[in-house]
């Protein structure tokens, strides 16, 4: 026997429901619920059963990966087409001894500039406070007509790189460049920048040999 033409609308109607549902992102306020509620998680132990077991391991698993690669960049983007045009960029001489330096405003990888920087107003500053960019996201997000202004075009072919070249090898270097970048990154989100840098050297004596 076959199917009616309301039947077939039915189907027609539940896969296209069910298409929607694995394939159109989900509202950002019901992410927030989702990751508020991971957070009330109970942790199991030896006196209590947790909220989730070891069923639940690959899927936290996979949606950990998923966020981690994901969300930076949308939020990255969020960011910066969230500046305006106009009067969201500006140009700056730099009078701090060491530079203007901290974490991206857009993409929150570290950079630090003398002499010069570029300073934007993304959504998530005050209404009158401007931050530093790195030449990035500069030369990735900015409009052309700042780009092309008095002094900005000169001052983005300098310090392309997170550091001077130190290896033949371009793999090595990448990794010495990967390194590098995130102990500024961590040294930046935190008060104790010079401490950090100061002794790191000194700190990765300890990270041969047998541990843990």
């Amino acid at each position: 026997m076959g199917m009616t033409p309301k039947e077939y609308q039915e189907l027609i109607d539940l896969l296209d429901g069910r298409i929607d549902e694995l394939t159109k992102p989900i509202p950002s306020q019901q992410i927030l619920r989702f990751a508020e509620a991971i957070r009330s998680a109970e942790c199991s132990d030896m006196d209590s059963v947790g909220t989730y077991s070891d069923d639940d391991y690959s899927n936290l698993l996979e949606a950990e990966q998923i966020v981690k690669e994901v969300l930076p960049s949308i939020l990255e983007n969020i960011r910066a087409y969230s500046i305006k045009p106009t009067d969201g960029w500006r140009f700056e001489s730099v009078t701090a001894g060491d530079g203007d330096s901290g974490l991206c405003s857009i993409c929150r990888s570290p950079y630090q500039h003398f002499k010069e920087t570029v300073a934007v107003h993304c959504l998530d500053m005050h209404p009158n406070a401007y931050h530093g960019v790195c030449r990035e996201c500069v030369r990735e997000y900015a409009p052309l007509e700042f780009v092309e202004t008095e002094g900005v075009d000169e001052w983005l072919q300098r310090n392309a790189d997170v550091c001077d070249q130190r290896e033949d090898d371009g793999k090595r270097e990448e990794q010495r460049k990967d390194l590098i970048d995130a102990i500024r990154q961590h040294a930046h989100s935190t008060h104790y920048f010079a401490d950090i840098v100061g002794n790191a050297a000194k700190w990765a004596k300890g990270a041969f040999g047998e541990w843990r």
